[in-house]
């Protein structure tokens, strides 16, 4: 079965989903974890200049809603992220396998205002709807419910540990001292929902505390008098166990109202045929010009002319 097509990102939010391997719990919160994730989330929108609108990360999954400029920017972010942190987390849990389960999942949502606040509310939402905590600002682990109720943009106490300079020192016979090597402090920036760039930090301050209240109390009717896990048994939880869930199909988009997701599936489906008709010329030998956004399977087309 091949890989699935992807396009047509520039400009869009964007969701995307990362799951553990087996929904092993290996994104357990922790001090160490927390850092760790900041720190490469940091690093990779350092290389990629990536806008970043919320993050999540619960025990078995990490959730980002981003806006990038291309497709080749998401790619690169994700990759960096995935990579990095799988090597990263694996070391603090002794864990020599996967960290992932396969390829993120990347979801486009649409212009619409309710279509955008919905996904920003799913998000925000995590730890509470689970009922692992009670309110979403109470989950240990990553997220950003604190810095946007709050009307901060920028999310702080990332850590990257430089194993590449500690290895190159040890080579030379030295004998770093614990921590030498980890740099702390690293933070990254949060840009606001594309439907939110118009309203000024305190609106959407505003918006954001009315939307984590929406999620408690969401999440209070679910539970229907239930008690939650709570942070102690959060933290004591098995990093290696498995976690089974039920798995449904992604959708191919996020849309509050039909049309606007006709528009889309519409714009996808041109997008695909597209790329199908300048591959199948490109086989014969042809130089084609591939539908901006894309990554051709091959060297024998006429790149996209960069306006100067």
């Amino acid at each position: 079965m091949g890989r699935e097509l992807r396009g047509c990102f520039a400009g869009k939010l964007v969701e995307t989903t990362s799951k553990t391997v087996q929904g092993r719990l290996l994104l357990r919160p922790s001090r160490e974890v927390n850092a760790t994730l900041k720190g490469v989330i940091a690093r990779a929108q350092e290389r990629t200049d990536m806008s970043i609108v919320a993050a999540v990360a619960l025990s078995n999954h990490v959730h980002f809603l981003l806006r990038p400029s291309s497709t080749l920017q998401l790619k690169e972010f994700m990759e960096y992220f995935m990579s990095n942190s799988a090597r990263k987390i694996g070391r603090l849990h002794n864990w020599r396998g996967a960290l992932w389960a396969r390829r993120y999942k990347p979801i486009i949502v649409t212009d619409e205002e309710t279509a955008q606040v919905a996904r920003l509310k799913y998000i925000l939402s995590h730890g509470a709807k689970e009922g692992l905590v009670r309110d979403p600002e109470q989950w240990p682990g990553l997220n950003v419910v604190s810095e946007l109720i709050r009307g901060s943009d920028v999310v702080r106490g990332g850590q990257w540990h430089d194993r590449t300079a500690e290895y190159r020192a040890r080579l030379r016979g030295e004998r770093p001292v614990r921590g030498q090597f980890v740099e702390r402090g690293l933070c990254f920036r949060l840009s606001a929902l594309p439907c939110w760039d118009k309203l000024t930090p305190a609106q959407r301050a505003g918006s954001a505390r009315e939307l984590v209240r929406q999620a408690t109390l969401e999440a209070r009717g679910v539970r229907q008098g239930r008690p939650v896990l709570g942070v102690r048994r959060v933290l004591r939880q098995n990093p290696r166990k498995e976690q089974l869930s039920e798995t449904r199909p992604a959708p191919r988009c996020h849309a509050a109202s039909a049309a606007a997701r006709r528009r889309l599936m519409s714009e996808l489906r041109s997008f695909a045929a597209a790329f199908a008709s300048a591959a199948q010329a490109s086989q014969k030998g042809c130089r084609v010009r591939f539908p901006p956004g894309c990554f051709p399977p091959s060297e024998s087309y006429v790149p996209e002319l960069v306006p100067s």
